[in-house]
């Protein structure tokens, strides 16, 4: 007898939510209909600007923005084969000369074009880009050259060593940054890092 009385209590309460949920949607779905029956042309456009949209007829015909421009250019009483540049306003541009063609007699006349090796292109010179290297405290001839030749400034180590060998500046090397430039002279940069860095 319970579990009959639960089952028809759950069925009877059921049905009641049924019926009340379905009464609200009837009464949601005939309030809209109605709103909307009862709005006049007006009405109904100014809703629509202020959704920032627009109202259109059944029998107006629908157009793309392109569409539209190239309908309205038509429309300005202008022809639809006038020139683009006219419509838009702008000056039309000279037209090119023709070339001259030459009389019969005149094309034997001409050379055939010499053909030559074109020059080999000449290589560019190095930019001029500042190279920044530093010399730690403590480094002798060889470790300055390894960070030359590291650097770009220097291409042959030994070279620069024998130059700088020459001028004794193996007890004169001050540490620093200095700046260089690729290729520059080893007198230059002899110079360079015997006298005190400016930075």
């Amino acid at each position: 007898m319970i579990k009959n009385r639960t089952f028809m209590m759950g069925l009877g309460s059921g049905l009641v939510i049924g019926a009340v949920l379905l009464q609200l949607m009837w009464i949601g779905q005939g309030t809209t209909a109605s709103q909307t029956q009862e709005l006049t042309k007006e009405q109904l456009v100014a809703a629509a600007e202020a959704l920032d949209m627009q109202v259109v007829e059944g029998s107006d015909e629908l157009l793309t923005a392109e569409q539209w421009e190239e309908k309205k250019l038509g429309k300005g009483g202008e022809s639809e084969g006038a020139d683009p540049a006219q419509k838009t306003g702008t000056e039309q541009p000279e037209a090119p000369e023709q070339p001259k063609k030459p009389e019969p007699g005149e094309e034997k006349k001409q050379e055939s074009p010499r053909v030559t090796n074109p020059a080999k292109p000449k290589t560019p010179a190095k930019a001029e880009a500042q190279i920044k290297v530093n010399i730690p405290s403590g480094n002798n001839l060889s470790d300055v050259a390894n960070s030359l030749m590291n650097a770009g400034v220097i291409d042959n180590k030994q070279a620069f060593i024998t130059k700088a060998t020459e001028n004794k500046i193996n007890t004169k090397i001050l540490s620093g940054t200095y700046s260089f430039t690729a290729g520059e002279s080893y007198n230059s940069i002899i110079t360079k890092i015997t006298t005190k860095p400016s930075n």
